[in-house]
């Protein structure tokens, strides 16, 4: 009896699940699965770190616009002009809208648009004739709203309309504006005449502007904004009204 009883308790235990044995492997599972976890975590950490594919840059690369070109490079700017915005009071369109370009030296750069395109009205915020509503002129590195009177010195301007002496004669302007501009009596008569030669109006030098030709007269504005050996000239319709072979 003893016997079969002992029979049937080992019966039994080897029938029971072993507590100990399971709670183990239970335990194991749940490490190994702990352990898959923390270890995609980690795969999914350096993923998240990699750096961009070139695929993902090109996406996100904005393409230069076309229309417009690049910015050339080991030129000096003359002229940078910085979102321009020019709004006139009783007026709801901007003159002139979020301008922004660059002027070189050594470079003649022509200023196209149809009437009232606003190119008159930069010209003479350039030359500190008028103040912008906002944005940014430098003019030899220098802002043209805080160092005006340095920029007039080496600035030369040829308005739209010709603005003359009419009883001063040809050379008296020319002179008049050199010593404006710093220069003394004698440099401004040697100054006069190599300008006189250039425009070849020499035989006009004693000359009243109220005596010349319109052509002559916008001859003589184009002489005066050079005056003063100017680094930068600023010209509105220079050659209006003036003959085709003077033009070339």
């Amino acid at each position: 009896d003893i016997k079969a009883e002992d029979e049937e308790m080992r019966k039994n235990m080897a029938a029971e699940p072993v507590l100990g044995e399971n709670k183990t492997d239970s335990l194991r599972q749940e490490d190994g699965k702990e352990k898959k976890c923390k270890h995609k975590g980690k795969k999914d950490g350096k993923e998240q770190g990699k750096p961009e594919t070139t695929e993902a840059k090109d996406k996100d690369h904005i393409p230069t616009n076309p229309y417009f070109e690049v910015e050339p490079s080991g030129l000096k700017p003359g002229v940078s002009i910085q979102n321009l915005v020019k709004i006139y009071p009783n007026c709801s369109k901007p003159a002139v809208d979020g301008m922004t370009v660059t002027f070189y030296e050594g470079q003649i750069t022509a200023f196209l648009g149809h009437n009232g395109a606003g190119k008159t009205t930069v010209m003479s915020i350039i030359t500190g004739l008028f103040p912008p509503t906002s944005g940014t002129i430098l003019i030899d590195g220098m802002d043209n709203q805080t160092h005006i009177d340095s920029i007039q010195q080496s600035l030369g301007m040829c308005p739209q309309n010709n603005i003359l002496f009419k009883h001063l004669t040809v050379a008296e302007h020319i002179q008049f504006y050199a010593q404006l501009k710093g220069r003394s009596k004698a440099e401004a008569k040697l100054e006069t005449e190599k300008i006189l030669e250039d425009i070849g109006l020499p035989h006009k030098r004693n000359e009243e502007a109220q005596n010349l030709s319109g052509g002559m007269q916008r001859k003589l504005s184009i002489a005066i904004s050079f005056v003063g050996e100017a680094k930068v000239v600023v010209l509105d319709e220079p050659t209006s009204g003036v003959d085709p072979y003077s033009r070339r």
